[in-house]
């Protein structure tokens, strides 16, 4: 049951791009932090202007894939602006894995 409950409040607190679609401009920036937790990076831009960045992370095997990076922008703790970035490894990241026979040698 505990599990459970801790797997429902994992997805309940994560953010993804659904989320982000549905997300509206004008939108408070304290509800936002109420519904999805508190944002990987603040910046202060000046102005009464924050930048709140949250991340998405993508793994597939315990090998991440990719990671989402959605950025809001806040003026006057109201959301104006949103974007969104798509990072992908390296490709000398996908080249250089670990050997897989590794912890059998002789």
């Amino acid at each position: 049951m505990k599990a459970l409950s801790f797997l429902f409040l994992l997805i309940l607190c994560s953010f993804n791009r659904i989320d982000y679609n549905d997300l509206m401009l004008g939108t408070p920036a304290p509800k936002v932090v109420q519904k999805y937790g508190d944002p990987y990076s603040v910046r202060d831009l000046g102005n009464s202007t924050l930048e709140y960045q949250y991340i998405e992370r993508i793994s597939m095997n315990n090998e991440l894939v990719y990671e989402n990076h959605y950025f809001l922008t806040f003026v006057n703790n109201q959301l104006t602006n949103k974007r969104f970035r798509e990072e992908t490894r390296q490709p000398f990241d996908k080249m250089y894995r670990p050997d897989p026979n590794y912890p059998w040698y002789p």
